[in-house]
């Protein structure tokens, strides 16, 4: 179950974004996920977070992801998006992919997890999230045909 933020910075106010966020948080040996603002803003989270947590989870990963961009810009000597953060640790993985709109998706897990499987989940999820933050609605022109 996911809960959206509600915050006025968010790219994604007002928005029920639970649909992007549940069929990661339901794979298994998920911990919990989050969406944040490039900022470092909270935009939803997995309900298996409190709101302190994933507001932490936000802003560290946005501040690590700007370290990492700046180091591969260095250490490649060139400037070019991240595609995929995934760190390893005795205790989980945590995988950061951008989303939309300077969102991006961070997933926790057990090492055990089955990473492709949550990679191209988080991966599908990220896209879609995308293609509905791109998609404008028509507009409604008021012209009625007689």
């Amino acid at each position: 179950m996911t809960e959206t933020a509600s915050s006025q910075h968010s790219p994604t106010s007002g928005d029920d974004l639970s649909w992007v966020l549940k069929p990661i948080a339901d794979t298994a040996r998920v911990r919990h996920a989050v969406i944040a603002s490039s900022d470092g803003m909270l935009v939803a989270k997995s309900e298996s977070l409190d709101r302190d947590t994933a507001e932490g989870i936000a802003a560290m990963s946005c501040s690590g992801i700007s370290a990492i961009r700046t180091t591969a810009d260095q250490a490649l000597d060139a400037s070019s998006p991240i595609e995929t953060v995934t760190t390893v640790s005795k205790e989980g993985i945590v995988i950061i992919m951008p989303a939309a709109n300077n969102t991006f998706l961070v997933v926790a897990g057990e090492r055990d997890m089955a990473m492709g499987t949550v990679a191209s989940t988080v991966a599908l999820q990220a896209r879609k999230l995308g293609e509905k933050r791109m998609s404008v609605p028509a507009r409604d022109t008021g012209d009625t045909p007689s």
